[in-house]
């Protein structure tokens, strides 16, 4: 049997190599890339030429991203200096509407949301005279375009290079990253990411869109469902974030977000057991529930917005309304005009249907929702109206 031997240090040289810089900047995030590589070699099923494989078109990118976030910092000073203020932050458990919310808020004359393309390829800074014609959006669509999957991904989570994203972007050159845990199954790399600093991980969250906002400012409007795991530490980072939870029936939610990662997972790992995997994705997003709940019944309801599923896919001119309202933004005919606009070109199912049963996955729709029967009943959850 080959022998592969993979280590962090080869992985930093691989990486400086690649761009002729050293400097990987002073937050801390190599403890993250030490234990991923145990995980990957000793826990995921991977032989070792694969575990080379994924651990260099994981970290590898990443790292390279890194150093070029660190040089721009420095050659640009100005960059350090942006202030970030009063963020839309969409967060919630997945599968709520909050992608389509964070779309729809986008269109804002004035708004800024995170655009793929600029979260992996952001150096150079970009520049708002070229947002919308960067040499980088067309590789960055290649990439997307040639995924294995892409069709199929597509039709669960619309992306593309010049649609806003959610903040997984943001933070991946940290290293305290879930996306790890939705390719391979990696228990070691799952409890260190259940304990990790999220001070730190929002430190880089913070010093990206200072980068982005550097050279193509606007009024932030962010999303991500696993804000919930570091709720305290955002609102530490960003004291005025203007936060919105998004709520949908949990016996919908759970048993979609388990297909859709499920499908990476499956896609990915030689080790992937249905029901299995369901009982371990399941719990953690009931786990970052908790978190943000906790977090939420600490600093008090004051501090969020909610908006119903049910609400936002029946009338989205009036979600959105209510909330730039809530936030005293103002609402006139040109911010509606593109909401719907909006909606019109991309209405539910664009991209095909999300087909799944939730029994693949072990879900009985009952069970799930007593699971979840006191974060329904405090929140007012109805069932979905629309199928």
């Amino acid at each position: 049997m080959t022998t592969v031997t993979l280590n962090t240090e080869q992985l930093l040289y691989q990486a400086s190599e690649r761009v002729g810089l050293t400097d990987y900047g002073d937050l801390p995030f190599r403890e993250g890339i030490d234990v991923l590589l145990w995980s990957l070699q000793h826990e995921s099923g991977n032989p070792p030429e694969r575990v080379a494989q994924i651990a260099a078109s994981l970290v590898l990118p990443a790292l390279v991203k890194r150093l070029r976030l660190v040089d721009d910092r420095k050659r640009y000073p100005e960059i350090a200096a942006q202030a970030v203020r009063a963020p839309i932050v969409i967060t919630g458990l997945p599968r709520t509407g909050s992608t389509h919310l964070q779309a729809l808020l986008a269109t804002r004359p004035g708004a800024r949301s995170p655009a793929e393309w600029e979260m992996r390829l952001p150096s150079p800074p970009p520049e708002a005279a070229t947002a919308a014609t960067d040499p980088r959006i067309a590789e960055v669509q290649r990439s997307i375009d040639e995924r294995p999957g892409a069709a199929r991904l597509q039709s669960i989570h619309p992306y593309g290079a010049r649609r806003p994203e959610q903040c997984l972007g943001l933070i991946d050159w940290s290293f305290a990253n879930q996306t790890y845990l939705a390719y391979q199954r990696i228990p070691s790399y799952y409890e260190w990411y259940l304990d990790a600093d999220q001070r730190v991980v929002y430190e880089h969250h913070k010093r990206f869109l200072q980068h982005l906002q550097f050279r193509n400012p606007g009024e932030w409007v962010l999303k991500w469902p696993k804000h919930l795991f570091g709720l305290d530490a955002l609102l530490e980072a960003y004291p005025d974030a203007r936060i919105v939870w998004t709520h949908r029936d949990p016996a919908r939610v759970v048993p979609s977000a388990v297909s859709f990662v499920g499908t990476l997972r499956s896609m990915n790992s030689p080790v992937f057991d249905p029901r299995r995997f369901g009982a371990e994705w399941s719990a953690l997003e009931e786990m970052g529930l908790h978190r943000g709940l906790e977090v939420r019944d600490r600093v008090g309801d004051d501090r969020f917005l909610d908006v119903q599923y049910n609400d936002l896919i029946t009338d989205p001119v009036a979600a959105v309304s209510r909330i730039y309202e809530h936030f005293g933004l103002p609402v006139d005919d040109e911010t509606i005009r593109r909401v719907g606009d909006f909606q019109e070109e991309n209405p539910q199912g664009k991209h095909g249907a999300h087909d799944y049963t939730p029994e693949q996955f072990g879900f009985e729709p009952e069970r799930v929702r007593r699971r979840f029967a006191a974060y329904t009943q405090r929140f007012g959850i109805e069932r979905d109206r629309l199928r």
